[in-house]
């Protein structure tokens, strides 16, 4: 009976440690925000944001291996460089404005190290109309009367 326990136990301690996930590494990549609300904006009129990031490793540079935006409608432009320890960089995001309507976007950044990080747009794409602005309430092209 105890070899019997040993062994039952010695099966649970193994199957433990070999399921066991490893210590994830401490993340390099921080952002100062991972969302950007624009609001009421006119449609038709591109908006951009840029989200600023720090490399938060004490010794190994940082590099962005893909930025992708979830449509065709966000343009993402990103630090292709290395970024040093400590040292910072950015991911600029573009939204078309094409569609009147709200909107959320994501864009999904991928470390060289494997991290994974995802940022969001989002906003109003408000309609011109019969000279007014609805986005800002004010008339166009003339008379505010």
């Amino acid at each position: 009976m105890k070899h019997l326990l040993l062994l039952l136990s010695f099966t649970l301690l193994s199957h433990f440690l070999v399921n066991a996930e490893p210590p994830k590494a401490a993340s390099k990549i921080k952002f100062t925000t991972v969302e950007h609300d624009f609001g009421n904006q006119p449609q038709g009129k591109p908006v951009s944001w840029e989200f600023d990031f720090i490399n938060e490793s004490t010794s190994e540079p940082l590099l962005l291996e893909d930025v992708k935006a979830s449509c065709g409608c966000t343009t993402p432009t990103w630090t292709k460089e290395p970024v040093m320890p400590k040292k910072s960089g950015s991911i600029k995001a573009q939204y078309n404005m094409a569609r009147e309507g709200a909107f959320r976007k994501s864009i999904t950044v991928t470390t060289k190290d494997g991290e994974t990080i995802t940022l969001y747009i989002s906003g109003n794409a408000v309609a011109q109309e019969q000279g007014v602005n609805k986005a800002e309430g004010t008339m166009l092209g003339g008379s505010t009367e």
